[in-house]
């Protein structure tokens, strides 16, 4: 027990009051029983120069107490010390200065049946009982499966069970179609072969969704001015793709010599039938209104419910067994606590590999191949496929999967020099000649507002509005007081 400060001097007369509880004071014997305590204790390296005990029995005796003192080095039997009764209270006095490593015992001897006998017992500490090492062993097992054993369980979880199993389509240099679901019904949609490029929904593949819903008739998408974009729920019926209009060509396959009949059709349903996640995302985005000025809007809770849909989405059709993000977000709340404890390894263990713990189903990677494949042909510059490109159809239908590629300058670059007409489902403020690449700069622009529509809004300082969120005892400043 320490009081006081190493590094302050203090001078003058201080009062310190140190409180405890004894148990297994007292000495039973066969005619008394008895309290025989060292007062001030005889380890003290400094001179006591006074030393007073005030010792109060159960009962107000005054026959039958008998009363002793003993003061100096350990094993004196001096008695330089005096003692008084003072209305029932024993009080015991040094007369001179006990000098270092010099104290002051008393004894004080009363009848029978004043205090309960109470054997003194030996303390174990809780830790040297069974109990205790039984505690003390499973908090060690803890520790070690906390610090070594968990952030190799969770390499090994990675190595077994985090990586994609193989499938059974391979990648080719070119693919001119989008991979199927599992089941065969449809055609992906741009923003689930995002989602299945890197297991994650981000905003390309929500800029993707939005264009192809307007590709199918459902958005159409305004630039009224120069960077201002809006979007306009359609009340027309989407875009008859008849089969007049998408006859089916076939071509060779330059990269296999096989034939490639080539699909220009929209998805394989009836585009009437919006998914989920895309009937959400008009649904959240519109609300009861017909057009939202991208400008000033804010989405970011619109886009984290589509977010959690597509999700969702993915995991229904089979091309994921779980949620990608459901497990990433459970080994980055390990990681956060890993790093509270300390447990620096595991924190980085956890966030290292809990990012690339989600796993695609082998429908799954057969479908990414696929889409691996689309991105081959929709980035190549070779100019043997070039007669692939030469339809405004397929530009308008493969601009979405570009997008979620994020190639679709390399995609637009293609057809700068065809003579392909602006998509219906889009306006510009420009009425020039249509460029494909401006196009598509244009889009990007459209995108980048969407972004700043779909992002939360925060101070550069990270702090929140008074206008927004304000609250007594917010904002900068405050602080408080209070009495020592």
């Amino acid at each position: 027990m320490k009081i006081g400060d190493a590094n302050r001097t203090v001078t003058g007369i201080h009062k310190y009051v140190i409180s405890y509880r004894v148990s297994g004071a007292l000495t039973y014997f066969s005619d008394h029983d008895e309290l025989y305590w060292n007062i001030t204790g005889n380890g003290w390296d400094v001179p006591i120069a006074f030393a007073r005990a005030m010792i109060t029995l159960p009962e107000k005796l005054t026959d039958g107490v008998n009363l002793k003192c003993f003061t100096g080095g350990y094993g004196s039997t001096q008695s330089d010390c005096q003692f008084n009764k003072v209305q029932g209270v024993l009080v015991f006095d040094t007369k001179n200065y006990l000098m270092a490593n010099s104290g002051i015992s008393v004894v004080v001897g009363f009848p029978k049946n004043i205090v309960a006998v109470l054997e003194a017992k030996e303390f174990i500490a809780f830790f040297d009982t069974l109990l205790g090492r039984l505690i003390t062993w499973l908090l060690g097992l803890l520790a070690l499966i906390w610090y070594v054993g968990l952030p190799g369980f969770i390499i090994f979880k990675w190595f077994k069970h985090g990586r994609d199993p193989k499938g059974i389509i391979g990648i080719t240099t070119a693919w001119y179609d989008p991979p199927k679901t599992p089941d065969g019904s449809r055609f992906l949609t741009p923003g689930e072969v995002g989602t299945l490029g890197d297991e994650t929904v981000d905003m390309k593949d929500i800029s993707s969704t939005i264009i192809d819903l307007a590709r199918r008739g459902h958005i159409k998408i305004e630039e009224r001015k120069k960077g201002d974009f809006y979007l306009i729920k359609s009340h027309l019926e989407p875009f008859d793709f008849s089969q007049d209009k998408l006859r089916e060509r076939s071509s060779p396959d330059v990269t296999s010599g096989r034939n490639a009949s080539l699909d220009f059709s929209p998805l394989a349903r009836n585009d009437n039938e919006l998914l989920s996640f895309e009937r959400l995302l008009i649904d959240k985005f519109f609300k009861l209104k017909n057009e939202i000025r991208l400008k000033g809007e804010n989405l970011a809770s619109e886009v984290q419910e589509v977010t959690n849909a597509l999700y969702e989405n993915v995991v229904n059709i089979k091309l994921f067994p779980k949620n990608p993000q459901s497990i990433r977000t459970g080994y980055y709340i390990l990681a956060g606590i890993a790093l509270f404890t300390g447990n620096f390894f595991l924190a980085i263990v956890a966030f290292v590999f809990g990012r690339v713990m989600p796993r695609k189903t082998v429908e799954g990677v057969n479908a990414y191949n696929v889409s691996k494949s689309l991105k081959n042909f929709l980035t190549t510059q070779q100019r043997q496929l070039e007669f692939q490109a030469d339809k405004q159809l397929m530009f308008e239908k493969l601009l979405p999967f570009a997008i979620a590629f994020g190639v679709e300058r390399i995609w637009a670059k293609r057809f700068e020099s065809m003579n392909i007409s602006a998509p219906s489902w889009y306006q510009s403020y420009d009425r020039g000649r249509f460029n494909s690449v401006i196009f598509v700069n244009s889009m990007n622009s459209s995108m980048k507002s969407f972004a700043t529509a779909a992002t939360p809004v925060r101070s550069s300082t990270g702090h929140s509005s008074g206008f927004s969120g304000g609250f007594s005892g917010g904002g900068g400043g405050g602080g408080g007081g209070g009495s020592w």
